[in-house]
């Protein structure tokens, strides 16, 4: 990111100097993605998203649920799309609401383990590398759910 401005320069140019960039030059505030839970199947990383981007990014996931469920559901770290991961939300209940990994205990469930405030950003490197790369998500609400839920991930480009 860069930050070398001057109050003297152009709104185009402050506005560009204080927004992360793309690999490409160019640039871009936060994005966010939405992943819908996929309520069909209880598979490991059913509901997964992989760092799109060539390089690393820092990301923020929660899990947005309009319709609740009457399951559990966990989401983690993984590579590339694959696994059980519980080590931002394990065993959370599915219930109506935006449910952030570092929520106080007892918020989405008395019975749900959460990550700290240090998990409320993480690093994730670029797709296809194998390692710490992806958000997944399983839950056990059964394999004809009607919770309707999202995982989304907010997230920039951490390379200028």
């Amino acid at each position: 990111m860069k930050t070398n401005f001057k109050l003297t320069d152009p709104t185009y140019e402050i506005v560009k100097n204080m927004v992360p960039a793309s690999g490409s030059g160019n640039y871009r505030s936060v994005m966010v993605v939405q992943v819908p839970m996929n309520t069909t199947s209880q598979a490991a990383a059913a509901t997964n998203w992989v760092n799109p981007e060539a390089g690393t990014v820092c990301a923020r996931p929660f899990l947005l649920i309009q319709t609740a469920g009457t399951g559990t559901v966990d989401i983690g770290r993984g590579s590339d799309g694959t696994g059980t991961e519980t080590n931002l939300i394990d065993g959370g209940t599915l219930t109506v609401g935006a449910h952030y990994a570092q929520e106080i205990l007892g918020t989405v469930a008395a019975s749900a383990v959460k990550g700290g405030v240090d998990k409320l950003w993480i690093l994730l490197g670029p797709g296809g590398t194998g390692t710490n790369n992806s958000i997944n998500m399983t839950h056990t609400d059964g394999t004809v759910s009607t919770c309707d839920a999202s995982l989304c991930i907010e997230y920039f480009l951490m390379e200028a």
